[in-house]
């Protein structure tokens, strides 16, 4: 397959492969033709929806993002992905990281999966600065699980995380970085203004934030991503 043949002109798409489980990551810097644009409209826009885990604020994306956007991912998605009857996008925000270590949710400071089992796909679109941070994958040590299934979450994963608890005690309130005796890092990718990368929500991952991270709710200062999350028609 010839990544660098499909997309928009200026794409450069690079297929990575996640932990034992090999499963697909798609790294595509130039993403947005004009990226500016869509820096530029956030600045203008509310953030004022607030989801039940995400550790900060966000704004709906508007639909021509998705016009000019979804559509040249088609191929990729359907031989990457195998969504090969076409995309339904579930859900696009732009979104700010802002809430500080020591508002966490018990949630919010281990790695987390967006659901949706292995058929819904996350976008991650950068509009910010590489010292903002960018996005780690994880695997829990004592279940080997890389991504959590609906099937495995109840009879497994979550037991196990009980049982961590019980060993080990609750995680420190902080941003989840590096790996711990609980949980190891097995891939990472690197925040670069107008990159965007798409694996599958069930992967175990963690928003990588740095030390000096300063939480501004400013579109134009702050860790400013668009989240779209996509499954097949």
């Amino acid at each position: 397959m010839s990544l660098t043949a499909q997309g928009l002109p200026g794409w450069k798409v690079t297929l990575g492969r996640i932990g034992k489980e090999q499963q697909p990551i798609l790294i595509i810097d130039n993403f947005s033709p004009d990226p500016r644009i869509w820096f530029e409209l956030a600045a203008r826009l509310s953030f004022t929806i607030r989801a039940p885990y995400y550790p900060g604020i966000r704004a709906k994306v508007a639909r021509e993002y998705l016009s000019v956007h979804i559509p040249p991912l088609a191929p990729l998605l359907s031989d990457v992905f195998g969504f090969k009857t076409g995309t339904k996008v579930t859900e696009s925000n732009y979104s700010l990281v802002t809430t500080p270590p020591s508002e966490l949710l018990p949630a919010q400071v281990i790695p987390h999966f967006d659901g949706g089992g292995d058929n819904m796909v996350a976008l991650l679109h950068y509009l910010c600065a590489p010292a903002h941070g960018g996005t780690a994958f994880y695997r829990h040590r004592s279940t080997g699980l890389e991504t959590i299934l609906d099937k495995q979450y109840e009879p497994v994963y979550r037991p196990a995380l009980l049982s961590d608890a019980e060993r080990r005690g609750m995680p420190p309130q902080r941003y989840f970085r590096e790996s711990d005796e609980i949980f190891e890092r097995i891939y990472s990718c690197d925040a670069v203004f107008n990159r965007a990368i798409v694996y599958r929500g069930c992967q175990l991952h963690a928003i990588d934030i740095p030390d000096d991270f300063p939480f501004d709710p400013s579109p134009s200062r702050g860790r400013l991503t668009v989240n779209t999350f996509m499954t097949p028609k």
